[in-house]
């Protein structure tokens, strides 16, 4: 029996597996309360798949349902579905539900913070697809097409651009560092590092179960030029005589710190989970050897882990608090 799948996904991610797993999938079934313009494109529905959307005269004159996009996935062969209380967002692909915040529209695939699960778990399948079709009530049929396209008012203005602020979140990527030494400080270099973990202590996300964590460098690394604050972080250590692998860390911030010597160091804050647990690089190599061979040396080098799903599953090695799952 196969094991079933739950994951996270967001923003770019999200679509991604929205629209990968929507233009492959054998049999669609969504619904979304609204189709915006270029909604078909961003919903790659075939002939023989179905759609509820809300596509309520009010609705198409308010420009959140751009019923001339419903016209060409109908002339497709997909069968259309309006529902005026609608505002759930699901899509079952054969055996896959996704469940998110995501209309189906340019702002949510391109300027709004949405989030989803994607899921390959049979139950939640199967109650998904009995909601669905109690959804199906209400066929679109050409006249009403015909009515909804002659209603419809472009929308006045793109709720994505009235927002004011940092922009759209970037999802945290996960990159392993390696070849990092464990340093003991003396009493004196103790004081200069004790400074700059107290600026670092001020980022703590979660101050009750976390603590500041550092890397120090004589030179800055030009990789830290790709790392994010809140991107995770999967350190591997050595203490001299034997390598490990500590439980995930995010990152926090970059500082400077001058050492009682006059040297200048370069430091990298993390905020690092209290209960964090360590486990040795060979035992790291069993559990991500058909994951990412190329951490699957005596000596792994620093690189990011692009495939969301790598990423995942080597976070999932550890539980959210930082001990080793038992898994």
């Amino acid at each position: 029996m196969s094991r079933s799948i739950t994951k996270f996904v967001s923003n770019d991610t999200l679509w991604q597996e929205i629209q990968t797993r929507v233009d492959k999938g054998k049999k669609v079934k969504a619904a979304v309360a609204y189709l915006g313009q270029k909604g078909s494109k961003l919903l790659p529905l075939k002939k023989g798949d179905s759609l509820v959307i809300d596509m309520s005269l009010s609705t198409v004159r308010a420009g959140v349902t751009d019923p001339r996009e419903v016209r060409k996935l109908m002339n497709k062969g997909v069968k259309v579905f309006s529902r005026g209380s609608l505002h759930a967002k699901f899509i079952i692909i054969d055996k896959t539900l996704i469940a998110s915040s995501a209309n189906i529209s340019n702002n949510s695939n391109k300027k709004l913070d949405e989030v989803g699960i994607v899921t390959t778990d049979a139950a939640a399948i199967r109650r998904a697809l009995a909601f669905f079709e109690k959804l199906c009530t209400e066929p679109v049929r050409r006249q009403y097409l015909k009515a909804c396209i002659k209603a419809y008012k472009p929308p006045l203005f793109t709720p994505g651009e009235q927002r004011k602020g940092n922009g759209r979140i970037k999802e945290a990527k996960l990159w392993f560092i390696s070849g990092i030494r464990d340093i003991t400080p003396s009493e004196k270099e103790k004081k200069s590092i004790e400074k700059v973990e107290k600026k670092a202590e001020k980022k703590l996300k979660n101050p009750d179960t976390t603590s500041v964590a550092w890397i120090q460098y004589s030179r800055r690394p030009k990789y830290l030029d790709d790392i994010r604050p809140g991107d995770w972080i999967v350190k591997c250590s050595s203490d001299g005589s034997s390598q490990y692998v500590d439980a995930p860390e995010q990152a926090l911030s970059e500082d400077i710190r001058i050492a009682s010597s006059g040297k200048k160091y370069f430091m990298f804050m993390t905020e690092s989970p209290d209960a964090g647990e360590t486990l040795s690089l060979s035992a790291f190599r069993r559990k991500i050897r058909s994951l990412a061979p190329n951490l699957d040396r005596d000596k792994p080098r620093t690189q990011p882990i692009e495939n969301n799903d790598d990423a995942d599953a080597i976070l999932s090695i550890w539980t959210p608090s930082g001990r080793l799952s038992k898994s």
